[in-house]
């Protein structure tokens, strides 16, 4: 599934997939940049959020000004 086009000497994983990004192991992790007002109604935001959930966590971290906010799932 995950084909490898190129690999930093440095050792960085970053990993190229075609296909379904959602059938990755349970050891890879998925990061997605979203709006500040968390809507995630369009596109691939709206598959994140129906599969993690975690909308109200983002929201309750929002009061940190220019702060990363994180959702663990699973």
């Amino acid at each position: 599934m995950a084909t490898r086009l190129n690999e930093d000497p440095e050792g960085s994983r970053i990993t190229y997939v075609k296909g379904d990004l959602f059938a990755c192991p349970k050891t890879d992790s998925l990061a997605h940049c979203i709006s500040e007002d968390c809507r995630m109604g369009a596109g691939i935001a709206v598959l994140f959020k129906k599969r993690f959930g975690g909308v109200q966590e983002l929201l309750s971290q929002r009061e940190f000004p220019e702060h990363r906010s994180l959702v663990h799932a699973g």
